[in-house]
């Protein structure tokens, strides 16, 4: 059962005004509704109050084995078209649900959800921003000797890699008075046992700097050894972020930064992804952050969060074009593209990975053989592993689920394409039939947890 039930079960001849039963079986809970009947004769009624800014997602699996059996919400009927169906109503005003029966043996099932439309929050976190300002003064001397005349090609266009790096190393060389900072150098001792990224759910769990404190039960000291160390690590960047008068660069830099949201605001998914994802996965999350950066290096990305928020941290697409006058700024976020890789495929990791990981590992194992084939292709990618190749078809099937979903099903077959043909992710097609034939027929027998571990275990 999805839900707990609230509601007692009860097997009786039911009459009331609308209605005429006989021999019905019903459980209903906060959120769904179950119900077999010998016969039915009129409605049964669900009504839902308007809440603003929410949508009712209802999943339904209606069965007449006799007579006739009709599902409506405000009057209108939803076809049955499939074995379950699901229809996003909103609720800007009241809803009526109802089951008319006419002479109808059968059951019906109805889940009924509501989601909030959730808007994803785009910020630069200030913590974070000195951190990946740490993370590249300590390597700035890499960066800047980048040769001139090094360059690779995107997108059919010659771009030297130092270009790359001009935002960074704009930023970096206002503190290169500061390489051989003391406090940088602690900083540093911490880098060198884990990679930098790896504190930052950390430093967004506490204030910003220089006011930073670290408190008794923050869920992510297990980054150090003991809270002394967590302490320790405040600290440093306590002081350096006075050291280097961080503060006075964000103020120098805030036209810069009003630009780079403005960029990332402007390319992020415009439908509405996360409600159609949350139903989906059948877990909800309460917030969905962007944390773009100006000092993290060119084109890294992580993802951030617990079991509250989902977030990920990244550093601009694309070559920034215009860096030194304030009023004229592209600053390299200007890319729909990877914003959408961004919100959809990243955040869709999130709920992907654990899935996978309650799979036994003995079920992962024995189809480890599946992975010889895309082995070479896969590690081209950084996919070295077979569990992370499993992490990455399954995010890619949801992607083109998702996006038929939304009814864009152009997108769903670019996605499909670019990843079975160009970067071998050949079991694309069985898991996306599998996923799809779960979700419109087997949708209230299995969790999407369970039938990824039926999806892995019966892999051909």
């Amino acid at each position: 059962m999805k839900n707990k039930i609230i509601s007692i079960i009860f097997i009786l001849n039911f009459f009331n005004s609308c209605t005429v039963s006989k021999n019905i079986k019903s459980n209903q809970t906060n959120g769904s509704w179950k119900a077999e009947f010998e016969e039915l004769n009129g409605k049964e009624e669900l009504n839902l109050t308007k809440q603003a800014n929410s949508t009712v997602y209802l999943s339904s699996k209606i069965i007449a084995n006799t007579g006739s059996l009709k599902l409506l919400a405000n009057k209108k009927e939803i076809l049955n078209s499939q074995k379950v169906n699901h229809t996003k109503l909103e609720l800007d005003n009241n809803l009526k649900i109802q089951i008319i029966g006419q002479n109808a043996n059968g059951s019906f099932s109805l889940d009924y959800p509501i989601y909030e439309n959730k808007k994803i929050n785009i910020q630069y976190n200030k913590n974070i921003e000195l951190l990946a300002l740490a993370s590249f003064l300590i390597y700035y001397d890499d960066y800047a000797s980048i040769p001139d005349e090094q360059s690779f090609t995107i997108e059919g266009k010659d771009i030297k890699v130092k270009d790359l790096y001009a935002i960074n190393l704009k930023i970096a060389n206002e503190f290169k008075s500061h390489l051989n900072s003391k406090n940088l150098q602690v900083i540093k001792s911490y880098f060198d046992k884990k990679f930098y990224a790896q504190y930052s759910n950390f430093l967004l769990s506490i204030d910003n700097f220089p006011n930073a404190k670290v408190k008794e039960g923050n869920k992510f000291l297990n980054e150090f050894t003991s809270i002394q160390d967590a302490e320790n690590f405040t600290n440093a960047f306590n002081n350096f972020f006075t050291e280097i008068k961080f503060n006075e660069f964000l103020e120098k830099y805030h036209p810069y930064y009003e630009r780079m949201i403005f960029e990332v605001s402007q390319n992020i998914p415009k439908d509405n992804f996360i409600t159609e994802m949350e139903h989906y996965y059948g877990k909800k999350v309460a917030h969905y952050n962007l944390y773009p950066s100006l000092t993290l290096g060119f084109s890294q990305g992580f993802a951030v969060g617990d079991e509250n928020m989902i977030g990920n941290i990244f550093a601009c697409f694309s070559k920034p074009e215009k860096i030194n006058n304030p009023e004229d700024l592209e600053l390299g976020f200007n890319n729909e593209k990877a914003l959408r890789t961004v919100c959809v495929h990243e955040f869709g990791h999130s709920f992907v990975n654990p899935a996978i990981d309650k799979v036994d590992s003995k079920i992962i194992d024995d189809k480890k053989y599946f992975f010889e084939p895309i082995k070479d292709k896969m590690s081209q990618q950084a996919y070295n592993d077979w569990k992370i190749c499993l992490y990455e078809h399954f995010v890619r099937a949801n992607e083109v689920i998702i996006a038929k979903l939304l009814n864009d099903n152009q997108k769903s077959n670019e996605i499909l394409k670019d990843n079975y043909e160009k970067r071998s992710f050949i079991y694309l097609p069985q898991i996306i039939e599998k996923l799809e034939f779960w979700y419109y027929n087997e949708y209230f027998e299995k969790s999407y947890d369970e039938k990824v571990k039926e999806i892995i275990n019966e892999m051909e």
